[in-house]
């Protein structure tokens, strides 16, 4: 970051958030209405918030369920996802993330023993009812949008900017890793965002390139929990479980932030050989794999370079 970048750092859907802006006379509304997105969208999207819509419609029990635009916009992108990925990435596991021992806000969990979700399949159906904005989901499943919900939520609030400054120049939201980016760096130039690497502390596997685009990394190695941190939040919708296979972490980018989780939440629990291929089949996609062991390993065509702005694992 420069001084010719206004930046705005809050905390948000349980991480450190930072929306920035070219400097400029709007500068300041256009980082508060980035802010007040985020929180609508944490309102609307938030399994921690019993008050949420995403809470109320995991209640329901099988009823139609008056849902936010928010909501719905997140579950169509969700079920997207499913069908993009094969399934890799399913919003419907949160029975099993319970069952794993991630039951509550990532700072306030205690260690337990793992259980198995009694009954879990994966793919449960999840109807919308667009014109009524309702939606209802089976008896006993629920959702879980944290991933692709952070995702949604870069991309709402970058639109909250560019709509209070339509000839916003350049612009980053950045929830806890998931980036939304528009336009030019203060520089005139490509965003220079740098990819952590998590086998060496302190240094980075790469640095992208970019334009107007979404970025997302997802990992293992951060959000682990109980007993003896044994479990992760990455769960094989083909097991229940968290997933064995995978890398260490994977950084993806995509057209949007919405795409780039959703993919590198599948690309997370896929081997090196699975990825390839995965990545292979989406030409709007690349990735920087990074194994447990052995050098990072780009996919597709990520743009590689110079100096860092770093991303975090989620």
């Amino acid at each position: 970051m420069n001084d010719r970048l206004a930046r705005l750092e809050f905390h948000a859907v349980g991480t450190t958030c930072t929306a920035a802006v070219t400097t400029g006379a709007p500068a300041k509304r256009a980082l508060a209405a980035a802010r007040t997105e985020v929180a609508a969208c944490e309102a609307a999207l938030s399994r921690f918030d019993p008050a949420s819509d995403l809470s109320r419609l995991n209640r329901a029990g099988g009823m139609w369920t008056p849902i936010d635009v928010r909501l719905g916009e997140a579950l169509r992108l969700a079920l997207r996802a499913r069908e993009d990925t094969d399934g890799r990435f399913d919003p419907t596991v949160l029975p099993a993330l319970l069952a794993a021992g991630y039951d509550r806000s990532f700072e306030q969990l205690v260690a337990r023993p793992p259980r198995l979700a009694p009954g879990w399949r994966a793919g449960a159906t999840i109807e919308l009812d667009e014109e009524g904005c309702r939606a209802r989901l089976p008896a006993g499943a629920a959702v879980d949008l944290g991933g692709i919900g952070k995702g949604y939520a870069a991309m709402r609030a970058l639109d909250a900017m560019r709509a209070v400054w339509p000839m916003l120049p350049g612009g980053l939201v950045d929830l806890g890793g998931d980036l939304a980016l528009h336009g030019r760096s203060p520089d005139g130039g490509a965003w220079r965002i740098a990819v952590a690497d998590p086998q060496r502390p302190g240094t980075t596997a790469g640095t992208l390139l970019l334009g107007s685009c979404g970025v997302a990394t997802s990992g293992r190695g951060v959000r682990r929990f109980g007993p003896g941190r044994s479990q992760h939040h990455l769960i094989d919708p083909a097991t229940g479980t968290p997933a064995a296979p995978g890398p260490l972490a994977v950084t993806v980018v995509a057209p949007t932030a919405a795409e780039a989780e959703a993919h590198a939440t599948a690309l997370g629990i896929s081997s090196l050989a699975d990825a390839a291929t995965h990545v292979d089949r989406w030409p709007r996609i690349s990735a920087v794999y990074i194994p447990h062991a052995g050098d990072p390993v780009p996919l597709g065509r990520p743009p590689l370079a110079g100096q860092p702005i770093l991303v975090r694992a989620a």
